[in-house]
Formats: structure tokens, C-alpha cells, sequence
């Protein structure tokens, strides 16, 4: 067994400490034992902790695992993290919202009183000085956010993970260390908010920068609400309803967002101005961007046309995620973006909000799982397992290992094409990975996305319903 190896065995979070290109290096036979052990000790560990996944294993009879599948009945949809009652929110029943969070955690939050609060921001404010947590909020598009509950330790794992990624993709140490070598930071955001984004953005500036007076934001004192989020899912929502007029919305929070609509309609001046503040304070230098492909494909274009070119360090970094978001690009587009940086090392990604593994696409343009993600295709009508062949395609599902705080077994929305279990990638990083093509059920379902769970739904339903009376 490989030292490596045995630091998996001990502990998931091992994957932080050392080199990540180590991840690709593992036999299958390793990969397989190392999942295998920490699938059972992470039930073993958090079924008498987490009400609702104690709930479920009950329903289903499940009282230990001994391999990989037996985990699955045990999969949550990615739903459940927003399974509570949308009267929660529009009744500003924030202390039932409280207790739905606590049967979804091991930690204990019993002495958090949020009876008071009538804002999504204030009460994840609250969470935020009171517990560990650090609520990840999703956009919401109709209306009813999901809660993710990390933690700020995890929150922190995420933003190491990423620099070590950068850092080893190519071997080890190949790139700088942002951890050790700071470097100005450009983000085209907000600062502050619940969503991923503004969630890691203090954290990357603190880690990667050094600290906020070392990073640009496009906006570094507003808020991405949460509340204006919700509002306007329930608007559309309601709309499409014919149902608008009987929405109830409070002065306060109308006034709240038709400040948001008034920013967003400054939004192409206010980036033109974050731009050439980029370049007039960091130009040269190293920096740290991250932004979607689009965006600075229209920064570099407009660059170029002005003259501008290599207006930053050679050694810069620019991570993305969810390439181009069905915008064509011209085939030439990532030599121009490169010419107008100055730089070529792009890191694209395979995330979500749900699992801390992030995934890299590497040159044969596939995204590489890290082992502490263990990977599950389902069967996108009934829900069972599909095959461990490679290209095989279905609903992705995985088991990331690295929280303990929280039960990470997901069914996610996304339909991919696997490989890596017969053989590995071309590029030569032994493990599972994903083709680049991923793309949404519920895009190909109207907008609705049925997720179903292997084994029988009503346990799941049973486990719920429990979740909302306990």
C-alpha cells in the first residue's frame, strides 16, 4: 500500500495535504478499496447523527454497509435541500425553517433563535455567527432556494482544493502555489451573498491574495440577496401562473429589488470600469481570475480591438466552470482570450455546490473525478444502477467523502457520459472521468426534473413527511 494511500485510509481530507496529481496515479483496485472503506464509515459515522438519514436507513432496514452499492437507497435527490415548505419562507417561519436544517446536519443548532427573523439574509447571518455554518443558497428559479449546510472549515477545503489543483495539474508543483505565493485577485462579482460565488470569494482573497485589499470586485459592498433571489423566482413563478396579482411582497423588499434591477442595468458600464480598473492596478503582475469563458471573451475582444495585449503576468491563473453555457464561440477564441491576458493556463472545471471534489478537464478534453468522489450512473426513468462500463450514460450520482458534517450522497440533475473504469483517459490519470458534454434533465423534461431514488420512493416520502413533524 502507498503512503499515499494509507493517508486516504485514515482520513478523505488527505487529499488536501498532498499533491493532487497523486490522485490520478492510484491502481482501480486501490481506488475501489479506498471508497469502499470510507462509504461504510461515513454511514457508520453519521446515521445516528443526521435525523433524516437515520429516518431513511430505518425505512429501508439498512443497518451497516459492506460495499459500494449498498449505499444506494440512501442517495438524497438533490432536492431535499430544499424539501421544506415554501410557507416557511412567506410566512417568515424562520425557526421552523431552523429545525427542517437540523434534521439535515450532525451538528447541534438547538440554541439558534431565529423566531425573530423576517429576512433569508438575516437568518443565514444569524447561522453564520451562532454555528460552524456557512449556507451555500442556490439561485432559485422558482422562488424556493436550496440550503446547502457547509461549514466554514469546508468552505475553506473547497478554496485549498482548487489552488492545489492549479498547482499540480501538470505533476507536481508544476505551478505556482497560491497558498504560498500571493497574487492579486479579479473577480467580476459580489463580495457578499449565500450563493457559491460570493460565498468562496472572501475566503479566495484571504488564501489566494492575502487579503481583500489585494482583490477587485465588481461589487464589493453590495449584496447578492437571497431574498431578492427568492422574490424573483416567486415572481416568475407566479406569472406564468397568471397569478401575479395576488403575490404578497412587503415595501421593503420591493424596494430592495428594484435597487438590484437598477444595478444590473448599469451592469455594462460598471464592467467597463472594473476592467481597466484590473488592468490599471494589477496589470503585469500574477493574478488570479475567476470568471466564466464569455465574459472575458467579450474583455479580451474589446481589449484587442483597443491595442491591448498581454496585459498580465505570464504565471496567472484563470479558473472557470460550465464552459461556455451554449454561447458559440469562435474556433479560435481561447488563442485570442490568451493574447489579450497574456497568459494561456485555464483551468475549466466539473463542480457543483453539493461535493467539495471538483473535477479538471484535462487536454483529452474529459473531466477527471478525484477519488474521494465516488461515482454513481442512474438510470434516468427507474433510478437504478447502470453498468460501471465505460460511455455509459445516464443520471450522474456520487458520494463525496470529505464532509462529515453532512450527508454528501447525491442524485444530481446532470446527464453525463462516464469512463475509467475499464480504462484510463488518454492523457494517462488512471480514475473516472466524465465527457465534456454534460448537460440537465430537466432541460430535456420542459423544466422538470423528477428525480428518483433507487429503492422505494415512499421510504424516501416517509423520511420527509418525518423531517417536517418531528
Amino acid at each position: 500500500m502507498s503512503d499515499y494511500l494509507e493517508q486516504l485510509m485514515e482520513s478523505p481530507s488527505a487529499l488536501l495535504d498532498n499533491s493532487f496529481d497523486l490522485n490520478f496515479t492510484l491502481s482501480r483496485a486501490e481506488i475501489d478499496a479506498f471508497q469502499k472503506h470510507w462509504v461504510a464509515r461515513r454511514f457508520w459515522e453519521l446515521k445516528g447523527r443526521i435525523l433524516l438519514l437515520g429516518k431513511l436507513a430505518k425505512e429501508h432496514g439498512i443497518d451497516a454497509i459492506s460495499e459500494i452499492d449498498d449505499v444506494l437507497p440512501l442517495l438524497f435527490g438533490h432536492t431535499v435541500y430544499k424539501s421544506y415548505p415554501m410557507s416557511y419562507l412567506e410566512r417568515n417561519r424562520f425557526d421552523k425553517l431552523t429545525k427542517w436544517l437540523a434534521g439535515l446536519i450532525s451538528i447541534d443548532i438547538s440554541h439558534v433563535d431565529a423566531s425573530g427573523v423576517t429576512t433569508i439574509d438575516d437568518w443565514m447571518d444569524l447561522l453564520d455567527r451562532e454555528t460552524p455554518l456557512m449556507l451555500f443558497n442556490s439561485s432559485g428559479t422558482t422562488g424556493k432556494l436550496s440550503f446547502l449546510p457547509r461549514t466554514r472549515d469546508q468552505a475553506k477545503q473547497l478554496a485549498i482544493l482548487t489552488s492545489n489543483m492549479l498547482r499540480d495539474w501538470d505533476g507536481a508543483g508544476s505551478r505556482p502555489d497560491m497558498l504560498k505565493q500571493h497574487r492579486p485577485l479579479i473577480n467580476p462579482g459580489y463580495l457578499h451573498g449565500g450563493g457559491t460565488g460570493q460565498r468562496m470569494a472572501r475566503i479566495q482573497a484571504e488564501l489566494y491574495a492575502g487579503g481583500l485589499e489585494n482583490a477587485l470586485f465588481l461589487y464589493p459592498e453590495e449584496r447578492m440577496s437571497a431574498d431578492i433571489q427568492s422574490l424573483a423566482g416567486r415572481i416568475r413563478v407566479a406569472e406564468a401562473k397568471g397569478e401575479l396579482g395576488s403575490l404578497e411582497v412587503s415595501p421593503a423588499l420591493l424596494e430592495r429589488r428594484a435597487a438590484f434591477m437598477e444595478r444590473e442595468r448599469n451592469r455594462p458600464r460598471a464592467m467597463e470600469v472594473f476592467l481597466n480598473e484590473a488592468i490599471s492596478r494589477f496589470g503585469g503582475q500574477d493574478v488570479y481570475i475567476g470568471a466564466i469563458y464569455g465574459l472575458v471573451l467579450d474583455w479580451a475582444e474589446d481589449g484587442l480591438k483597443r491595442g491591448q495585449r498581454n496585459v498580465f503576468g505570464s504565471g496567472s491563473f484563470l479558473a472557470s466552470g460550465g464552459g461556455t453555457k451554449g454561447r458559440t464561440f469562435p474556433p479560435d477564441w481561447r488563442e485570442r482570450v490568451a493574447d489579450f491576458l497574456g497568459f494561456d493556463t485555464f483551468m475549466d472545471t466539473y463542480a457543483m455546490t453539493e461535493c467539495i471534489g471538483m473535477a479538471g478537464l484535462c487536454e483529452a478534453g474529459k473531466y477527471h473525478l478525484p477519488v474521494t468522489t465516488v461515482p454513481y450512473l442512474l438510470d434516468p426513468r427507474s433510478g437504478d444502477l447502470l453498468p460501471r462500463r465505460d460511455g455509459t450514460t445516464g443520471r450522474f450520482a456520487f458520494f463525496d467523502l470529505i464532509p462529515e458534517t453532512f450527508w454528501a450522497a447525491i442524485i444530481s440533475g446532470d446527464k453525463v457520459t462516464m469512463s475509467g473504469w475499464q480504462t484510463s483517459c488518454e492523457c494517462g490519470r488512471v480514475g473516472c472521468y466524465v465527457d465534456r458534454n454534460v448537460s440537465r434533465y430537466s432541460a430535456e423534461e420542459g423544466g422538470d426534473d423528477k428525480v428518483l431514488c433507487s429503492g422505494a420512493p415512499e421510504a424516501h416520502n416517509s423520511a420527509l413527511d418525518f423531517l417536517m413533524s418531528y
